[in-house]
């Protein structure tokens, strides 16, 4: 199996260009990924969207798909977007 990759998602999504996230997630497919959530200060429903998306797409390669450090702001956009605060807190390797 290949290293994990590991990544911080920034406070706030960047809205004039591509965010961090994706060109991450597109360099580290199919290798187990960590992404560090400690520092959102809030969650959109396009960052969402693409963890979500890429949380489905580990799962169906079987491979570790972790959020880590999670903050309440974070738990509270979930709460806010219609998921349960500790989604991602979840076995994610199948």
């Amino acid at each position: 199996m290949s290293d994990s990759h590991i990544h911080v998602l920034e406070p706030t999504r960047n809205r004039n260009g591509e965010d961090a996230l994706v060109p991450f997630l597109l360099g580290a497919r199919h290798a187990p990924v960590t992404i560090s959530v400690s520092d959102v200060g809030r969650l959109d429903a396009h960052r969402l969207q693409i963890l979500l998306v890429a949380q489905k797409q580990w799962a169906r390669e079987e491979l570790p798909f972790r959020l880590t450090d999670a903050n309440d702001s974070f738990r509270a956009g979930l709460e806010r977007l219609g998921l349960a605060p500790d989604h991602f807190d979840k076995d994610q390797t199948s």
